[in-house]
């Protein structure tokens, strides 16, 4: 599955239950296969993050981080937030109250199996 926004798409992962789903964005291109998984790998972490969970039968919460190098406007975050209300079908009929945080990586913790 892909997101798409004027030119940008990425590809999509769907993490869910009964409660709601958590929606990763990155690029496919960019993942390991098990097959390539050895000593030295740089794991991507991705775009970004949203999740959206029931609250009863009208409503919901959305919250999410993403990356705000490849998320650059309002309008693009606007539809990733439409994109996933819809991949949760109790959205269409809930109040579903949003906060999306746009981060940039200032630093990062790894172990990429050569120490």
């Amino acid at each position: 599955m892909n997101f798409t926004y004027r030119s940008f798409s990425c590809s999509v992962r769907v993490f869910a239950d009964s409660d709601g789903i958590v929606v990763r964005f990155y690029d496919e291109a960019r993942e390991h296969s098990a097959e390539q998984i050895r000593d030295l790998v740089v794991v991507d972490p991705g775009f970004g993050y949203m999740t959206i969970l029931s609250k009863g039968e009208h409503a919901a919460l959305l919250s999410g981080l993403l990356d705000e190098t490849i998320f650059t406007s309002d309008e693009m975050v606007e539809a990733a937030i439409e994109f996933v209300e819809k991949l949760f079908p109790a959205a269409a009929k809930a109040y579903v109250p949003h906060h999306v945080r746009l981060v940039r990586a200032t630093r990062y913790v790894e172990y990429n199996g050569e120490y």
